[in-house]
């Protein structure tokens, strides 16, 4: 299918750092240590994925057209994908050519026959609560960011050979994103 990643993982942890009143470290800590060292929780989630199908196609001259709903499929005779998998080359014009015979517009390439590139992220929080001295009435204080390491991650290259974009990336996934949030429980 259009969706399919036959490697995708998602690793996420909560760990409560052992820094404040009734932790490992710093139990006896005063109420004015312990509200700014105490009580922090370290957020990760960790994304991995393999890329996205992508279909193969291209457009015929307008004497061969079919009908609007059809996709025309290339020949393939290798592998879609070029050895070094550059931004500008991700695909190999080499191997997906157009069918030259217009009364057989169909080529043998197959559904989904190539793969984009994988996706790889992680993303960091720091929590922490502050109460308010009232039952269970708190603040909490987040500091996130969403791909931290920065990693670009590509969007899929253009499938289809008859435009001369074939087989380029043209845009990624988002860079780095840190937010800052407060957020008032009652």
């Amino acid at each position: 299918s259009g969706y399919d990643q036959p490697f995708n993982n998602t690793t996420s942890f909560v760990w409560e750092l052992p820094f404040g009143q009734g932790r490992r470290f710093g139990a006896g800590m005063g109420a004015v240590a312990n509200g700014v060292l105490g009580g922090w929780r370290l957020v990760g989630i960790n994304t991995m994925t393999s890329g996205v199908p992508v279909n193969l196609s291209y457009t015929p001259a307008s004497n061969a057209v079919v009908g609007s709903p059809v996709t025309y499929r290339p020949n393939l005779s290798g592998d879609p994908h070029t050895e070094d998998g550059g931004i500008t080359n991700y695909l190999n014009p080499a191997t997906v050519t157009l069918p030259t015979d217009r009364s057989q517009p169909f080529g043998n390439a197959p559904r989904n026959a190539a793969r984009g590139p994988s996706f790889r992220q992680f993303d960091l929080g720091l929590h922490k609560a502050f109460g308010l001295g009232r039952d269970h009435t708190r603040i909490e204080a987040r500091i996130e960011a969403f791909n931290l390491f920065n990693k670009t991650n590509f969007n899929s290259p253009n499938g289809n050979r008859s435009v001369p974009a074939f087989g380029t990336i043209t845009s990624a996934q988002v860079a780095r994103q840190i937010q800052l949030g407060v957020k008032l429980y009652f």
